[in-house]
């Protein structure tokens, strides 16, 4: 990936800001007899509440079932102290399920009711001094019915009674998208293992390769996440419309995903579609609000069709936009924020992750008063660096080193390795693996590139990674024997 970085710079004179500081003269007279617009002091003295998660501190999560029982919490919090008890109900709302899928445009069945157990029977009080109420333990059990690959949604609603207090529709639901996936367990380490994406350059390597990787004592496979590297977003000058276009390597391996891509998610990979610029107008950073719902829209549409997990977003190689089109806006952190917002909202159970470049980067804004870690699910870092937090964050969601190991760069350090994990950090990225010749005619260099993993492997989970034996070529799904 190319390392350019865009970085733009306003600054005020410190004359013109004096000078918006200057006295003026009050020569306005004041009447007198009109009626107070008192709602300005309404959102004040208002206590307003909301039901959110207590890990993602989210009220939007998704469950992945591992096992026949799941638990969760969920609390109640206001937005200040009530100055008097506040009695909160919490149950399961079926009849959101029918809200939820006309605002996303989804077709998400309802999670069985009869497999929800909410503690203490929903039941909370807060003292007049509380903001927040302690958690509510939820457990979803895991039977028959459940379909592997149907998502499910589990509502829940909370009510007061208090006067006083406020609930919007939103603000008042906790809402779980659940997934079955008790029967692809092969790449899960547990709830706090760090997870490993790897990008694979499929104009040269086939990323059933991911499945050699194996961790010695567990047998887990050592890679979480492979990123199909990569689909373009385009322009088409005739129609003035933006759209996903694929190159004949990315498009072989979504016709032909059967073999290619769905035993990586059989074994409990996620494979997630790279979206890059492609050298014209289009640009992830720089579609109109308009652009960005129907890009996303797409977005989704690939996903469904191709049975992916989710789609990951890189700024580059995008020339400038054509500013006269209703699709484009002026280049900025803001117009990617809105992109990647509008894709979550229209695959909410799907990931959308982040490669920090160009106008996709740490500080960029919300939406709508929406942060960005409410609907972006994870940041890497380009080579050699580690992913700082955006905006409702936690390092959980961040890469803490990536690693080119094509060209060598990054640190791949079992130290290293071991450091990133014990500060928290989640993810650790790994770019071009077995890229141009390595598994063609110099396995050497592969080998050697498996000798990084292994390093990495001992510091996050100390356990020996295996050295490969087999491999595939490209576009073959036939295992060879390395030489």
């Amino acid at each position: 990936m190319n390392t350019k970085k865009y970085l733009k710079y306003s600054i005020l004179p410190l004359a013109l800001m004096l000078g918006g500081l200057a006295f003026t003269a009050c020569t306005d007279d004041i009447e007198g007899g009109k009626p107070v617009d008192e709602g300005a002091y309404d959102a004040v003295k208002r206590v307003d509440g909301m039901l959110l998660d207590v890990t993602s501190n989210k009220n939007e999560s998704v469950i992945e079932l591992r096992s026949d029982k799941h638990q969760t919490e969920v609390f109640f919090r206001l937005t200040k102290a009530p100055q008097k008890g506040v009695d909160v109900k919490i149950e399961m709302d079926p009849a959101y399920l029918e809200t939820y899928n006309a605002e996303h445009g989804t077709e998400f069945e309802l999670f069985p009711a009869a497999n929800v157990a909410i503690d203490r029977e929903g039941k909370l009080l807060l003292a007049p001094d509380e903001i927040r109420s302690v958690g509510v333990g939820v457990t979803l059990a895991a039977g028959s019915e459940l379909q592997e690959g149907t998502t499910y949604l589990l509502p829940l609603k909370a009510t007061s009674s208090t006067e006083g207090i406020t609930l919007s529709e939103k603000a008042q639901h906790a809402v779980y998208l659940v997934k079955d996936l008790r029967a692809q367990g092969d790449a899960y380490k547990g709830p706090d293992a760090v997870r490993n994406v790897c990008y694979f350059e499929v104009n040269d390597t086939n990323p059933l390769n991911a499945l050699e990787f194996v961790l010695k004592d567990s047998g887990k496979l050592f890679f979480d996440d492979i990123i199909l590297f990569s689909a373009n977003i385009n322009y088409n000058a005739e129609t003035g419309r933006v759209y996903v276009l694929n190159n004949p390597n990315v498009q072989f391996l979504l016709d032909n995903n059967e073999q290619f891509l769905q035993p990586l998610r059989k074994r409990g990979m996620k494979v997630i579609l790279g979206i890059l610029g492609n050298h014209d107008a289009a640009g992830v950073a720089q579609l109109s609000d308009m652009g960005c719902r129907e890009f996303a829209k797409e977005l989704a549409a690939y996903c469904d069709a191709y049975n992916l997990d989710g789609v990951g977003f890189d700024d580059e190689y995008s020339n400038s936009p054509d500013l006269s089109n209703p699709w484009f806006a002026p280049w900025s952190s803001a117009a990617a924020s809105r992109l990647l917002y509008e894709t979550k909202k229209a695959m909410p159970d799907k990931t959308v992750m982040v490669y920090y470049l160009g106008g996709i980067n740490s500080w960029m804004p919300s939406v709508d008063g929406i942060e960005p870690g409410m609907f972006v699910d994870y940041a890497v870092a380009d080579y050699g660096g580690t992913a700082a937090p955006m905006q409702g964050m936690t390092v959980k969601q961040c890469s803490g080193m990536s690693i080119e190991l094509n060209r060598g760069s990054g640190d791949s350090s079992e130290s290293t390795a071991r450091s990133k994990k014990e500060a928290g950090y989640g993810y650790y990225m790994f770019f071009a693996l077995g890229h141009t010749t390595s598994l063609v005619n110099d396995f050497d260099d592969y080998r050697f590139q498996v000798g990084r993993c292994q390093s990495v492997a001992r510091g996050l989970y100390d356990e020996e990674l295996l050295m490969p034996e087999y491999y595939y070529k490209k576009n073959d799904a036939t295992r060879y024997k390395l030489p």
